[in-house]
């Protein structure tokens, strides 16, 4: 299993393994973890990311080759959300892809095993132009309504202008850190990539900054709830238990112009025949607790859904799921039976079913 480099700084939390990595899993309690990022600020390690450097003119070749988003068409500064599949169109990573005009950053965040992912990359690697960063670096996360704010300590006001899904360089002591605007809780989310000689003490920086307003660590487990909420994807849930990206809406992560990455010819011919299941949000009614990972739902005597991730949601007070639909019924505003077709009534929702703190925030105004 690889370790966490920084996994010193997270005495007394609990870690767990996901794919063969080392992750904090939980610091305190999930209502505790959850209110620091939506009313403060909560820091994640997310060093478990595998994470490579690659020229840019030759690096968006190899790229366009394993991942279906158009790396050539990345500007300058900015992020790219995409993911890699096998060579039968399922998931195996969710990838960040950032163009810092002579290089490019990507970052992989694996439902495969570490060890396949590294593979996959070093064989489509032929000339070795990507420069693998994942045990000479660290990868902080920074989550919640004042998360900006804890940037801004460290890095001054510029940050305050990143748009979502940007990359900017700011020195920390003697080196450069990768700051991307780019979270996935649906409050104001920060990323940074640094060099591990300078990694504990960028870690207590945040944690002190962090610590001033209002906050503090956070584990995973809270991070998969959080995105759910928000509805932003997680590899982990849905991801890994249903895999093709086309019953989870990832249409907007590919470039249906391009046709030879990884795993293209199973995705196009999955989307020539069509949608046969599609995901939709549910939600419970108060103090039910049925609705959870592979639970069926019922509309009269037919089964039309199974529970594919689920989290309670402190802010609604209930239960809160994704849901694979048989695609004649996956519809929101719909009621459904929990269970059996006697059983209680859930009923399908938009997502997210919340309102995140941050929009109300004025970063302009600051």
């Amino acid at each position: 299993m690889r370790k966490l480099p920084l996994r010193a700084r997270w005495e007394g939390a609990a870690l767990a393994e996901r794919h063969g990595v080392e992750v904090v899993s939980r610091v305190s309690d999930y209502e505790t973890e959850y209110r620091r990022v939506r009313d403060s600020v909560a820091l994640t390690d997310f060093s478990f990311l595998r994470s490579y450097r690659l020229p840019t003119d030759r690096g968006i070749d190899l790229l366009e080759t394993l991942l279906p988003g158009n790396i050539a068409r990345i500007r300058y500064g900015r992020v790219l959300q995409t993911f890699m599949a096998d060579d039968e169109g399922r998931l195996q990573a969710d990838c960040y892809v950032v163009n810092n005009d002579e290089e490019l950053i990507l970052l992989c965040e694996a439902a495969a095993p570490d060890d396949q992912i590294a593979r996959v990359i070093r064989e489509a690697d032929r000339d070795g132009i990507a420069t693998d960063l994942t045990d000479s670096h660290v990868l902080l996360s920074v989550d919640g309504l004042r998360a900006w704010a804890v940037v801004r300590d460290l890095f001054g006001a510029d940050v305050l202008g990143l748009p979502y899904l940007s990359v900017e360089l700011y020195p920390f002591e003697s080196e450069q850190v990768y700051l991307l605007r780019a979270g996935k809780t649906s409050e104001f989310g920060y990323l940074l990539l640094a060099p591990l000689g300078v990694g504990e003490r960028l870690f207590d920086a945040l944690r002190d900054a962090v610590a001033r307003h209002g906050g503090g660590q956070c584990g995973v487990e809270t991070h998969d709830s959080l995105r759910l909420e928000g509805r932003f994807f997680n590899i982990h849930a849905e991801g890994l238990r249903v895999g093709d990206p086309l019953t989870l809406g990832l249409q907007w992560m590919m470039d249906f112009e391009k046709s030879d990455y990884r795993g293209a010819a199973a995705i196009l011919r999955r989307r020539a025949d069509g949608l046969a299941r599609k995901i939709v949000g549910v939600l419970a009614p108060p103090g039910e607790e049925g609705l959870r990972l592979g639970a069926r739902l019922y509309h009269g005597a037919d089964e039309v859904a199974e529970v594919v991730a689920d989290a309670v949601s402190p802010s609604l007070g209930r239960r809160v799921a994704l849901a694979v639909f048989r695609i004649d019924a996956a519809y929101a505003g719909l009621p459904f039976r929990l269970g059996s077709p006697q059983g209680p009534e859930v009923r399908s929702i938009s997502m997210p079913p919340i309102m995140a703190k941050s929009l109300s925030v004025k970063l302009d105004e600051m």
